[in-house]
C-alpha cells in the first residue's frame, strides 16, 4: 500500500511496480485517515506500507503511532523529502522499519522495499539517509567535548588549562576549532548547541 498526497509520486511508484514482478500496489491513499479506513479490509493482504511524512490531517509520525496502536504487523517504510535525522531516529524507535528519501534512485527505493519484505526482523535506510545522519553526528573529538563541558560548568580558560595540563594557548586554540565546527560565535552559543544536540552532558 502507498500513502502519499502527491499524485505524481503515487503514479510513478505504481507504474514502476507494474513493471516488476516483485511488487504489487494493492491500494493507495492521499492521507493517513483515508489509509486507516482502507486498512480495515486490507490487513491480511499487506506485506509493506510505504508512506510520506508530510501529509494532510496527520503527519507521518502520527500515522505511524496510529498504526502501532492498532497492532498492525506489516512492514512500514517512510518515503519522504524530509531530511531530519531526529525525526528518523524517533520513528525508528517507534517501530518504523525503513526510510528512503524521495531523491534516491528508483532502484534504491525498490531494493529497500524488497529487503524489508524479505527480512521481517530487519530495518533498512537508504544511502542518502545514512549520509545525512552521519553528517549530523557529533563533530567534537573527545578532547573538545571535555573542554566544552568544563566551559559549561563555568570554568575559565586558565582553570581548564591547569586541570587538563595544557597551556592556555592550546585551550584557546581548541575553543576556536570548536566554534568553527559548531558554527558558534562564542562560548555560550557553543555550549547551547552542544547541549541541545546531546553532545555534552552536565
Amino acid at each position: 500500500m502507498l500513502v502519499d498526497d502527491h499524485p505524481l509520486i503515487v503514479a510513478g511508484i505504481v507504474n514502476i511496480a507494474q513493471k516488476t514482478s516483485d511488487f504489487e500496489v494493492i491500494a493507495t491513499a492521499s492521507n493517513g485517515q483515508t489509509a486507516l479506513k482502507q486498512l480495515m479490509n486490507l490487513t491480511d493482504q499487506l506485506d509493506l506500507l510505504i508512506f510520506d511524512y508530510s501529509m494532510p490531517q496527520m503527519d507521518g509520525n502520527e500515522f505511524l503511532n496510529e498504526l502501532n496502536r492498532r497492532n498492525y504487523t506489516f512492514r512500514k517504510m517512510l518515503l519522504t523529502t524530509v531530511e531530519e535525522p531526529a525525526i528518523f531516529e524517533k520513528m525508528l524507535h517507534s517501530g518504523l522499519d525503513g526510510i528512503v528519501l524521495k531523491t534516491a534512485p528508483v532502484a534504491e527505493i525498490l531494493s529497500t522495499a524488497k529487503f524489508l519484505i524479505e527480512n521481517p526482523q530487519s530495518t533498512d535506510v537508504g544511502t542518502e539517509v545514512k549520509n545525512l545522519t552521519k553528517a549530523r553526528e557529533n563533530p567534537l573529538v573527545e578532547l573538545d567535548s571535555q573542554i566544552l563541558t568544563l566551559i559549561a560548568e563555568g570554568k575559565h580558560v586558565k582553570e581548564i588549562a591547569q586541570q587538563m595540563s595544557f597551556s592556555e594557548r592550546t585551550i584557546k586554540y581548541h575553543l576556536t576549532e570548536i566554534y568553527n565546527q559548531l558554527g558558534a560565535v562564542n562560548r555560550a552559543q557553543a555550549v547551547a548547541i552542544a547541549i541541545s544536540k546531546h553532545w555534552i552532558k552536565l
